[in-house]
């Protein structure tokens, strides 16, 4: 072998190392830029913290008696009523309530985020002794409500599942036998 085609060989074989190497970080780019995007996309997206709060079950009595079990994230500290729902994917939130949980009645209007969610949501607006007060719908891409009603808790869910579920007003829930899951 010359050292020509030597030479012609070992540049071959490094633009080939080269290419090789730049698609494997432009994959790599790709995946770490475009991979959290696509899931946010597809609806099924739920912020970190929303799966950082805790989860509960919480049981609910309908007008007739009936009772039921919801799951719910318990948003209790002021950071956690502050993240909210907010960037909850649609199909997420199928299966994602949200407890907001006051550490005591409250006396004013009280002020709930809700940036960056694309489903409209129902709010059960829950009173001191567990009756639910008031139910608020909310439109898709609203920024906040503001609840004017004296409540301790409020169940938010995408639109319709409450209502399916009985959870209505009139209704009432026993915030005392909340049971922690998580």
């Amino acid at each position: 072998m010359t050292n020509a085609v030597r030479g012609r060989w070992i540049r071959s074989v490094l633009i080939g190392i080269t290419v090789v190497a730049t698609v494997g970080v432009a994959f790599a780019i790709g995946a770490f830029a475009v991979g959290p995007n696509l899931a946010k996309s597809a609806g099924g997206y739920i912020p970190t913290a929303v799966l950082n709060m805790p989860l509960g079950l919480l049981s609910v009595t309908d007008q007739d008696g009936n009772s039921i079990t919801l799951q719910v994230r318990i948003a209790e500290t002021p950071e956690a009523r502050r993240a909210g729902l907010a960037n909850v994917g649609v199909k997420a939130l199928d299966a994602t309530m949200l407890l907001y949980a006051q550490p005591k009645i409250t006396t004013g209007r009280v002020t709930y985020t809700l940036g960056g969610i694309r489903s409209p949501l129902e709010l059960a607006v829950i009173g001191e002794l567990g009756d639910i007060v008031a139910i608020k719908r909310v439109e898709a891409n609203a920024k906040s409500i503001v609840i004017a009603e004296k409540h301790r808790y409020v169940i938010a869910a995408k639109e319709g599942i409450l209502g399916k579920l009985g959870v209505m007003k009139g209704a009432s829930v026993s915030p005392t036998n909340m049971r922690r899951t998580t």
